[in-house]
């Protein structure tokens, strides 16, 4: 699915899929006790973050419960191991690109959600607990946020996935629905820049 946020605005962009999750979690109903994944990917710059903090205070103020948000950041190599890298320089300076995420980690994270089944209210709730990312020390925060066994619906949040590279390229055929913000390029550029 795409959408054009700069016609639509992110208000209403937000109303969208919120209807969308609304419908998916019609889709498939608790009794089916599966998850659904949604990838929300874009360009460094095109508002993935800006669109998933909307959407999650869209669902929050329609009291909808049971939806997590993974950002891809937190799973970021932290500075410390780009340090090992056999160029570290180079590693520091493209951080951000590809190479210089878990890729193997976050496709494990991802497969997990896929293959387990969400707890209904009467059953004890079990905890995955996943890394977030400071942007404040820029690296990642171990253990920084919660995914409960209960939540329904899974939005990861990244550059990358929808890349067509392994491992990055397992995630596609894991996720129910992939959400792809597009931006014009001088539009992504301006936002990094500032």
């Amino acid at each position: 699915m795409m959408v054009d946020v700069a016609a639509a605005g992110l208000n209403s962009v937000a109303d969208l899929l919120h209807e969308r999750i609304v419908r998916l979690r019609k889709q498939y109903p608790s009794d089916t006790r599966r998850r659904v994944l949604i990838a929300l990917a874009g360009v460094p710059g095109s508002g993935k973050s800006t669109i998933s903090a909307a959407l999650m205070e869209a669902l929050r103020d329609r009291n909808v419960d049971g939806v997590a948000l993974v950002p891809m950041d937190g799973f970021h190599f932290p500075k410390s191991a780009l340090l090992e890298f056999s160029n570290p320089e180079q590693a520091l300076q493209r951080r951000g690109g590809p190479f210089t995420f878990d890729a193997d980690a976050f496709t494990k994270l991802v497969t997990d959600l896929r293959n387990s089944f969400v707890t209904r209210s009467d059953e004890p709730q079990l905890e995955t607990r996943v890394p977030s990312f400071d942007h404040a020390i820029q690296d990642p925060i171990q253990d920084g946020l919660r995914i409960s066994s209960a939540d329904r619906v899974v939005i990861l949040e990244g550059n990358y996935l929808l890349l067509n590279e392994p491992p990055w390229s397992t995630i596609a055929g894991l996720v129910d629905e992939k959400w792809f913000v597009d931006v014009p390029a001088e539009v992504a550029k301006q936002r990094l820049i500032q």
